[in-house]
């Protein structure tokens, strides 16, 4: 048996999630299996606090979490407290970017000094949000409730993208773009929450074995920061990239990926 506590890293959308139909069920049997070997399953997205902890009832999740591309990390109160009991519904957020009327001061300063043409989240209303997105209102209303980063629906050219992304970083921020958005946030990303949730982990349990699962390239650092980290397979059948290193493909696309993953681990018995 390993000697090294395991905690499982994930990425949701195409990850853990269906890309089609959002769902989870084809890793439910993955899942169970590492509840009743008590790993932990610490979800890393780009979704709110508020969008997860609704996934997370759902699952019967209590692990701690980030979201916002690791912009934020939570932590259920008295999950790392030995012995004592904790609700995992209950959590403490620390910001590990920038918080978030920081970044809608910068998205309308610059918007206003150099003419960008994009709308923000700050700026948009739950109906609005539900039109750009496709969520349905209580969806769109919990991706409103943003910590440490900010959506901007793009409405400009592609070279007005490349140079307001440019003055964003001479700000100090960074952009990622994902869709129809291209999202303003600070200088933390997954790999930081996977490390910053690791420090503590390892407080109460001594050196963990860190497993990340992702599919794109925002977790492509978390998967560097893990002792063993997974490629899923992208809805199209391919990889984000090559595994290499302590870095594997999944075998399979999605959920299904995923559970192959954590039966594959199993059945070498590294967890």
């Amino acid at each position: 048996m390993p000697n090294r506590q395991a905690v499982v890293f994930t990425d949701l959308d195409a990850t853990l999630l269906d890309h089609h139909n959002y769902t989870w069920s084809t890793a439910a049997p993955a899942l169970k299996q590492l509840a009743e070997r008590s790993v932990p399953v610490c979800i890393c997205t780009s979704k709110t606090v508020a969008e997860i902890r609704v996934l997370r009832r759902a699952m019967g999740n209590d692990a701690p979490f980030a979201a916002e591309n690791g912009g934020v990390v939570a932590v259920p109160h008295g999950y790392f407290d030995t012995g004592a009991d904790h609700d995992g519904d209950s959590v403490e957020l620390t910001t590990l970017g920038l918080p978030y009327d920081e970044l809608v001061a910068l998205a309308r300063r610059l918007q206003q000094t150099h003419g960008y043409r994009y709308t923000g989240f700050a700026d948009l209303d739950v109906a609005d949000v539900m039109a750009a997105t496709g969520l349905d209102a209580a969806a769109a209303a919990d991706a409103r409730r943003r910590h440490a980063s900010e959506p901007l629906l793009w409405e400009d050219s592609a070279a007005a993208e490349i140079d307001f992304s440019r003055r964003v970083a001479e700000a100090g921020f960074t952009t990622r773009r994902g869709g129809r958005f291209v999202h303003l946030l600070g200088h933390a990303d997954k790999s930081d929450a996977l490390d910053w949730l690791r420090a503590r982990f390892e407080a109460v349990y001594g050196p963990i074995l860190a497993i990340a699962l992702g599919d794109s390239a925002n977790d492509a650092g978390m998967l560097a920061a893990a002792d063993i980290g997974y490629w899923v397979a992208r809805p199209d059948g391919s990889y984000q990239e090559k595994a290499s290193g302590s870095i594997r493909h999944a075998p399979g696309i999605g959920p299904a990926g995923w559970a192959g993953a954590i039966a594959s681990l199993i059945e070498h018995r590294e967890i």
